[in-house]
């Protein structure tokens, strides 16, 4: 199995030899499952944290692995108290892509902790990596927009966006590699965007703005099923259809309320999600749909559980 374009893409940002590439591009891809199928990143307040997860239905509570903005030297002490509230936590194989809602931005090497990669944006919700060495995040209420940033190491201050475009409360954001096409949640719409070819900037252009069914819009995620999209909002679950820009009820989910994040486990099909309590965006609990048991983590405060496989 040959790496995937993100993957290529972040060892050559970070600036890896030749050999490392082909080390770790055997390791995690020809193994055929990725950086580890049997465990959860987590987010919600300063920590962001993976747990591992039993073969039967038990989840460590446990992590065996955190970071904190003040595991990495490259982001300027200062600056670290805008990671104090995440609110994405990517896994992009041997790297974490991080974003705040304190206003903080980071690409995060697991092995060193590392930054590799850091900016503010405000109220920022989610982030995705794009071609050519770009990166788009979604600037949720307070900047409403959507932002894209060219990738390169920190250099003592946080990186500028290369272009932007409006989108009222940004939450989330998904590169499609089939259609060539940034899809980015707002509150009340999703759009597919054209985020042009230029390897130095970027020229954003919607294709399509698409009304959500209900407002509020506030995690997506893609689904094993490359033609669906998971699409929550205030107080639904849906599965977008990307051939016929359809939206259809989640058959498990649909009705939830608060439901912060969903992920879907590429092989198995598993699914796990967070949901915020009725008087708090956070709780305790990492839950499934399926006959795994939820997990209470006491003291914590979660924000967006996902499985750490690499997009």
């Amino acid at each position: 199995m040959q790496p995937s374009e993100t993957y290529r893409w972040v060892i050559r940002v970070v600036g890896q030899n030749v050999c490392c590439l082909l080390v770790l591009a055997f390791s995690l891809f020809c193994s055929g499952t990725a950086l580890a199928e049997d465990r959860l990143i987590c987010c919600g307040a300063e920590e962001v944290f993976i747990l591992r997860i039993g073969e039967e239905t038990t989840v460590s509570s446990k992590p065996i692995w955190s970071w904190k903005a003040e595991d990495s030297p490259e982001i300027p002490k200062a600056d670290r108290k805008t990671f104090r509230s995440t609110d994405e936590c990517k896994p992009i194989g041997d790297f974490v892509l991080i974003t705040s809602s304190s206003g903080g931005v980071a690409l995060v090497r697991r092995g060193d902790k590392s930054c590799q990669f850091y900016t503010q944006a405000k109220n920022a919700h989610s982030a995705c990596l794009l071609p050519e060495y770009r990166l788009a995040v979604a600037s949720s209420f307070g900047g409403d927009e959507l932002l894209v940033y060219k990738l390169a190491k920190p250099n003592g201050g946080p990186s500028k966006p290369i272009a932007e475009i409006p989108l009222r409360g940004a939450h989330g954001a998904v590169w499609d590699k089939k259609l060539k096409r940034l899809w980015a949640l707002g509150s009340d719409e999703l759009l597919l965007v054209d985020i042009g070819d230029a390897k130095n900037e970027a020229k954003l252009a919607v294709d399509q703005r698409i009304k959500l069914p209900t407002p509020g819009g506030h995690d997506l995620s893609q689904s094993r099923n490359e033609s669906v999209l998971f699409v929550t909002t205030s107080k639904h679950v849906y599965r977008f259809n990307k051939k016929d820009r359809s939206f259809t009820s989640d058959p498990t989910l649909a009705d939830q309320p608060k439901v912060k994040s969903v992920s879907e486990h590429p092989q198995t099909g598993e699914i796990v999600y967070h949901q915020g309590t009725p008087k708090n965006w956070w709780s305790d609990m990492i839950r499934f749909v399926g006959e795994r048991k939820a997990v209470q983590l006491p003291g914590r405060r979660l924000y967006k559980v996902r499985w750490d496989i690499a997009e």
